[in-house]
């Protein structure tokens, strides 16, 4: 319960709003007050002085009352009653009192607000959910932080949002996540803090706005002791303050930078941390944020051990000039400081302490008891009040002629009602069931046509191919009857001049009859590749095996393997095989530069595997694909007609294979 009570009322100090107005860095803001100065010594319209002491006005609101309540008022005495003006003037009137008189800022915001809501337009929206906002952060300085949510909810962030003010809007997004904060829920909180960090990356990556969400959402982090997002979030806050540096921003900066550490245990980065916030605190002369300050130094030097140190410290912050403003604050430093003292061995002082801490948290629990009695008491009394209401219209119902005819209208609707939906129903399931019957029949048609379309392809390249095969029978028979039965005439007659006794003549006979022998062997290769009469007498293993042969003998190094071919299969799948391994062989001859070819025929069961491969050169079938040339095209036309699989397997300098599966 103790931890609970150091981390949860720890942050309340410095978890406060801070009012919308315009923020200027320290090294600048000499600069920036001198020049809106010197505009006003030049001849202006009204209305651009009333601007310029506003602006004048929002820059002293946080250093200096009575200079902002000057410049402020100098613009009022301006403004044209009932204009846009004059509501800011109470607008800024407030901001000025924002720090010094609770109840006067209040006002002012409030009256503002009410002024506004005649002016149309975005920047009239804009200042009156900025009225709202430092209204609501009034409340939550006064310990009235749910209705610091309330106002965030119903009126700041609708009005950001009507009038388009994403930055706003995700400024509120910030402070609910502040709140929840404040009230120990660090895991609904983290979501604002992140819906925030979201919506001003998307903005820009180097706003202020955007560094205030990753410190805040840092600080989130340490008291959920979840502290890997901690060092990115401080570190994004880092690159943005580099580039515009703030010392309102650096104060908080260097708050969640020394919590960071001191909960690591790295005392001394913490508390270099925190004694540059201090000084910068000093300098700005922001007394609260420097007690925020300095209640984490005493929290690192108890962390750390060092009692009498710590002591001192709690008792120079309860020491402050700057009040207490907030109950939970006064319960952690009385709780603190007894702590301190009893573990300094002052035991009765820590006890009157404690008894100074106990008798404040009894008075805020009394009075958070009252308050709840009456709420549940109103409740009572409007539900007591509800229920006579609800009693009497009951009687006049019950007292009326009329309620039978509409309980009976009422069922006959119902009915009627039932009876539409079932139609309706029945109706959908009749259209569901003729679309899927459609979409079938649909289906069906198109199989059929997928059909003829394959049967007529299938039809086309039958006969294509018996024409070829015709012609090549044809032409075979031709070659060997004809022209080889003209060339063995002409062998024969060159025969009889042989008895000629000329030397010269007869060598000449003798080369020409050589010559005509190699052209009838060479005839007759062309007739057999043509139609070789083996293939048609003993099958294709047979005629494979002569096809090889013959290649041999002209030097091409030619393997032929048959495994298990029983020579069942129809003439006319074989002739279309046989040409398919003419044509792979061919190939493998013309392109590859192989060192040796391998023709393999195994059967196995019902199916014929025919395989031919080289270690050739190779290629890549995924180039190739689509522009594939005439022989790998004829192979392929070859084995869809035979209804065959065609598998082909290659690679640049790796060989080459093919493999044709047809059943038998």
């Amino acid at each position: 319960m103790k931890k609970l009570l150091f981390i949860s009322l720890g942050m309340l100090l410095t978890c406060l709003a801070r009012p919308c107005h315009a923020q200027n860095t320290a090294g600048r803001a000499d600069r920036y007050s001198d020049s809106l100065r010197t505009i006003l010594n030049r001849k202006l319209p009204d209305s651009t002085r009333i601007a310029t002491l506003f602006l004048l006005s929002d820059y002293w609101s946080d250093r200096d009352t009575s200079q902002a309540l000057r410049y402020v008022r100098e613009a009022a005495r301006l403004a044209k009653p009932g204009s846009f003006q004059e509501a800011l003037g109470y607008f800024y009137t407030g901001s000025a009192y924002f720090d010094a008189d609770y109840a006067k800022s209040g006002n002012a915001y409030l009256a503002a607000e009410k002024l506004l809501r005649k002016f149309p337009g975005r920047d009239a929206l804009i200042y009156r959910a900025r009225a709202w906002h430092n209204f609501g952060a009034l409340e939550q300085r006064q310990d009235r932080e749910k209705r610091y949510a309330e106002i965030i909810l119903q009126h700041v962030i609708p009005l950001a949002t009507q009038a388009g003010d994403s930055v706003r809007v995700a400024n509120n997004y910030h402070n609910l996540g502040i709140i929840f904060s404040n009230q120990l829920d660090y895991k609904r909180a983290e979501g604002y803090f992140n819906t925030a960090i979201s919506l001003l990356q998307k903005l820009g990556q180097t706003s202020l706005e955007l560094a205030d969400a990753y410190i805040f959402g840092a600080k989130n982090y340490v008291y959920l002791k979840e502290y890997p997002p901690v060092k990115p979030m401080l570190d994004s806050a880092a690159v943005i303050l580099a580039i515009h540096p703030n010392a309102a921003y650096q104060l908080d900066f260097h708050m969640v930078e020394g919590m960071y550490h001191s909960r690591l245990r790295q005392y001394d980065d913490a508390l270099k941390s925190l004694n540059k916030g201090m000084a910068l605190a000093r300098e700005l002369k922001r007394e609260y944020d420097y007690q925020g300050m300095l209640l984490q130094v005493y929290f690192t030097y108890k962390s750390m051990g060092n009692y009498p140190k710590a002591l001192g410290i709690i008792r120079s912050v309860i020491d402050q000039k700057t009040p207490l403003i907030r109950s939970a604050n006064r319960k952690l430093y009385y709780y603190e400081y007894a702590q301190m003292l009893e573990k300094t061995g002052q035991h009765k002082a820590a006890y009157e302490w404690l008894n100074k801490y106990a008798e404040l948290a009894d008075s805020t629990f009394e009075e958070r008891t009252k308050s709840e009695i009456a709420a549940l008491e109103a409740k009572f009394q409007s539900a007591e009040k509800e229920k006579r209401i609800y009693q009497l219209q009951a009687n006049n119902e019950k007292a009326a002629l009329t309620i039978k005819n509409n309980r009976l209208l009422n069922w006959l609707l119902a009915v009627v009602c039932l009876f539409l939906l079932a139609v309706t129903v029945l109706v959908l399931l009749f259209y569901r069931n003729n679309k899927r019957l459609w979409q079938q029949q649909a289906q069906l048609h198109e199989l059929e046509m997928q059909k003829i379309r394959q049967d007529y392809r299938i039809s086309m390249l039958s006969a294509m191919l018996e024409g070829q095969e015709q012609e090549r029978t044809r032409l075979a028979r031709d070659l060997h009857d004809g022209l080889g039965g003209l060339l063995s005439s002409i062998k024969i007659d060159l025969s009889r001049e042989l008895s000629v006794q000329d030397d010269r003549f007869k060598g000449s006979v003798t080369r020409t009859l050589s010559h005509l022998d190699d052209a009838v062997n060479e005839l007759r290769r062309i007739a057999r590749s043509l139609m070789p009469e083996i293939l048609m007498n003993y099958g294709l293993a047979e005629a494979t095996r002569e096809f090889c042969k013959n290649l041999r003998e002209t030097g091409i190094n030619l393997v032929c393997q048959v495994f298990n071919y029983r020579d069942s299969m129809p003439k006319e799948k074989q002739i279309l095989l046989y040409r398919i391994i003419q044509e792979l062989v061919n190939n493998a001859v013309k392109h590859a530069a192989a060192a040796q070819i391998l023709v393999i025929i195994q059967q196995s069961g019902e199916t014929l595997f025919v395989t031919v491969e080289d270690d050739g050169r190779g290629f890549d079938p995924d180039r190739v694909n689509g522009k594939a040339g005439a022989g790998l095209s004829n192979v392929k036309a070859r084995a869809d007609f035979l209804n065959a699989k065609f598998e082909l397997q290659s690679s640049p300098q790796k060989g080459t294979s093919i493999t044709v599966e047809c059943e038998i």
